[in-house]
């Protein structure tokens, strides 16, 4: 076994290759718990449509209990659907016996939120005890965790165990051990809710490094939308075991359609009013007042001094209140909060120009 690696460390999103089959497909999925004593039964996920692209990482996101976790262990066949099908690279999963998974889980990598590391074994042995379980010979087992602690950074902790080791350390020996047998598919089940933010980027790192330079699949779920922004190509949103909206993930997050996306990314690609102005909104505009509106940014214009061409082509006063410049899955995107004149024609003037922009304005309310 071997894992090629090309020179460069951190490689940038790279757009996926067009017209390439997905590796995992749900087709109508669900998966329902049976009544237990003195309770109903559960229904954990109904109708999942969804699509994996090969090379892709796909973020679901969702709150606890909508039924990720369901989710992602009907992947590597630690539940089973009640209805519908799951294939992975066009072979129905579905209805697989035991032995039949066990084939299947050593093309499927997991890591976890806890590590699950085993606390009597060494880094080294951690990271071998996969291909120990598949029968592999010592040169090729040593062979191949040497290179997988150099590709996650441990090579000098090989000897060391897991209670010697950080959250961030130990994290990265999970990713070596679910990379061991070569996986085509890499899932991970809340895998940075346990580290700082800090830790959390460098292993986001890593996981987009494991991506883009060996071709592996990732399949993350998580309630943490900065995760989504950071890494995913592609993210779903799960509410009530039902995905609610998916695609790609800078329009999911640039432009939410459900409820539910708008309050996850609000956090992160939306800029709050200050509070004393907040509470001096109006609905209607005010005389003599301004108009306070919400531009988002995308694209070119993101980082386009569209604000100062506005106020030298109308003449028009606009008054900055807050703005954010951002990333999401390595394209900018930016929001801005202005007042601009209530009165007309000067606030529909400033309107008009911001839409033939193609750029997404708000109008937040008006004070005095």
């Amino acid at each position: 076994m071997t894992i090629p690696l090309k020179p460069d460390s951190f490689a940038a999103a790279l757009p996926l290759p067009p017209g390439q089959p997905p590796i995992i497909r749900f087709e109508r999925v669900a998966k329902r718990f049976p009544a237990r004593k003195g309770q109903s039964e559960v229904t954990a996920l109904q109708e999942i449509s969804l699509e994996v692209p090969r090379g892709a990482i796909l973020g679901v996101i969702g709150r606890s209990g909508a039924g990720k976790s369901t989710l992602i262990r009907l992947v590597n066949g630690l539940e089973r659907a009640s209805s519908g099908r799951i294939l992975i690279e066009d072979e129905d999963v579905t209805a697989l016996s035991e032995r039949g998974w066990r084939g299947r889980r050593r093309a499927t990598g997991m890591i976890f939120q806890h590590f699950n590391l085993l606390s009597s074994r060494t880094v080294f042995d951690n990271v071998a005890l996969p291909l120990e379980i598949a029968g592999a010979d010592r040169d090729a087992i040593a062979a191949q965790v040497t290179r997988l602690l150099a590709l996650v950074g441990l090579s000098d902790k090989s000897a060391r165990y897991p209670a010697e080791l950080s959250g961030g350390q130990k994290q990265r020996v999970g990713i070596a051990r679910a990379l061991a047998t070569e996986p085509k598919v890499l899932l991970c089940d809340e895998a940075t809710s346990a580290l700082d933010p800090e830790t959390t980027r460098s292993i986001l790192a890593l996981l987009r490094r494991v991506n883009r330079e060996l071709g592996v699949t990732i399949l993350l779920i998580t309630h943490e939308i900065p995760v989504i922004k950071e890494i995913c190509d592609r993210v779903a949103v799960i509410e009530g075991g039902r995905i609610v909206e998916s695609g790609d993930s800078f329009d999911v997050l640039t432009r939410p359609q459900h409820p539910t996306t708008a309050r996850f990314v609000e956090a992160v690609t939306g800029v709050e009013l200050p509070v004393g102005l907040a509470e001096r909104l109006r609905p209607e505009p005010q005389p003599g007042g301004a108009t306070v509106l919400r531009i988002t940014f995308t694209g070119e214009n993101a980082t386009a001094p569209v604000i100062s061409r506005l106020s030298g082509t109308l003449g028009i006063d606009v008054n900055i209140l807050a703005g954010r410049i951002d990333a999401i899955a390595g394209r900018p995107f930016g929001s801005l909060l202005v007042q601009v004149p209530a009165q007309e024609p000067e606030r529909s003037a400033v309107l008009g120009a911001l839409r033939s922009l193609d750029l997404r304005t708000e109008v937040l309310g008006h004070v005095a």
